[in-house]
């Protein structure tokens, strides 16, 4: 859904993303509610943010990246070589909330989901 706009906020190790729904964006996602659409579901939320994960950020797998957590992951500065392995990233964001609410419930309940942020150290 590309009324769904990714904010950086805070600085340091004090920042975050916050993505926030416009409007339009959230009377769509109450009707898909209305009609019955679970909103709840990781899948759902893969294809509620597709359009931003085809324009600059990339989802991380927790393994990838050594985090324990099975919070989903995401990130504006990944690299991947040719075999989709990452080459180089510097940080991501985790909607750590995962496991009590959803990415879709809080923008409709709130109009914003915040994501933590945290810096990746390279090591080898």
């Amino acid at each position: 859904m590309s009324n769904i706009n990714f904010e950086k906020l805070g600085e340091g190790d004090h920042q975050f993303l916050r993505l926030t729904i416009t409007d339009e964006g959230k009377a769509e996602l109450q009707a898909l509610v209305d009609d019955g659409e679970s909103i709840d579901s990781d899948e759902f939320m893969y294809d509620l943010l597709e359009y931003h994960t085809c324009n600059g950020w990339d989802w991380v797998r927790p393994e990838e990246i050594g985090a324990l957590t099975s919070a989903p992951i995401i990130s504006d500065n990944v690299e991947r070589d040719d075999h989709g392995n990452i080459s180089n990233i510097e940080s991501v964001y985790a909607f750590m909330a995962y496991q009590v609410r959803s990415v879709a419930g809080d923008l409709l309940k709130y109009g914003y989901a915040d994501w933590v942020y945290a810096a990746i150290e390279v090591t080898g």
